[in-house]
């Protein structure tokens, strides 16, 4: 790549960050999600300040603090990793046009706001302001649909180059490969999800009392305890697994990259989405969003990467 090139590339990925800010910034006015995000944020600070003048004088002034405070650089940070990582997806796809803009969008709406939101009704339906999880199922719907396109041509991948040349087109798997890859997948996620919830989530005293939950004495017990006490919480976990098995399969097919390169890409993609959970946050204390983001973190890298390459089917090269 030359340097006028890599130039013309940067600020092509620059762009592509900013027009990500706007998209998510106009799903979140377009759904009505920054009106209830305001209203849920003013009845917070109601309370804390009710409940610091009620609590004890020997109590930290940090005490009822729930929210960051740097906003702009949380969100300069989930922006940048975001806009970075999806412009690395689609300058590295073997597709152009509409079928890259579907893969972007699926994968985008499905891993950020699908999956996510379907564990905040499992956990936090209770704690929620009314009408906010539609709301967030409708700003990632807007913010996918508006970046996906645009994104896809400010990056020059609209048309196919004109001369055909030697690609690499990845082989399908045949039905028990499938069948035993995606198995290991569901087998990673579920295994990952509790083991990284318990070591790192499970450990802050905040987030216990959050989530009204108690200490476990050992890893077993904890999986123990959810067996018999919520065992629906592994139904959920599975058909998450399945949902973001359907989610990367198209940008892994769509990938013009060795495996190693493929899962690295899935790792850094699931994990960019954590980033939100540096945001403010009206209904989560910044304690108990910092663990989930830890949390998340570590299970994104290791599942991603176990996906990507499971997911990866061998290659042929196809001739001119």
């Amino acid at each position: 790549m030359t340097i006028g090139k890599g130039v013309v590339t940067g600020l092509r990925i620059t762009a592509v960050c900013l027009l990500f800010a706007i998209c998510f910034a106009a799903g979140a006015a377009l759904s009505g999600l920054d009106r209830i995000g305001q209203q849920a944020a003013a009845s917070v600070a109601v309370q804390a300040s009710t409940g610091a003048r009620q609590a004890d004088a020997s109590l930290p002034a940090t005490a009822t603090k729930s929210q960051p405070e740097n906003f702009l650089g949380a969100f300069l940070i989930f922006i940048v990793c975001a806009g970075s990582v999806l412009s690395y997806l689609i300058l590295r796809s073997s597709w152009h046009g509409w079928p890259l803009v579907g893969a972007i969008w699926v994968a985008m709406y499905g891993i950020s706001t699908v999956a996510t939101q379907v564990e905040s009704v499992f956990f936090l339906s209770n704690k929620l302001p009314a009408g906010m999880i539609k709301a967030l199922f409708l700003q990632g719907a807007i913010a996918a649909a508006l970046f996906a396109p645009l994104a896809v041509l400010l990056l020059g991948k609209w048309r196919a180059p004109s001369q055909a040349t030697k690609s690499v087109a990845p082989a399908r798997m045949d039905t028990s490969s499938a069948a035993w890859r995606l198995a290991l997948i569901v087998g990673a996620f579920v295994f990952l999800y509790m083991f990284f919830g318990y070591y790192v989530a499970w450990q802050n005293p905040d987030l216990r009392q959050y989530y009204g939950g108690t200490q476990h004495s050992s890893f077993y017990d904890s999986l123990k305890a959810s067996w018999f006490n919520q065992r629906s919480i592994y139904v959920l976990q599975v058909f998450r697994a399945l949902l973001y098995a359907a989610c990367l399969y198209p940008l892994i097919r769509m990938l013009r990259a060795a495996r190693w390169e493929t899962a690295l890409a899935m790792g850094l993609f699931l994990s960019v989405w954590t980033t939100m959970l540096l945001l403010p946050n009206p209904v989560m204390p910044a304690s108990v969003a910092h663990s989930h983001f830890w949390e998340t973190l570590g299970f994104s890298l290791v599942f991603g990467a176990i996906a990507g390459s499971l997911l990866t089917a061998p290659r042929a090269m196809s001739q001119r």
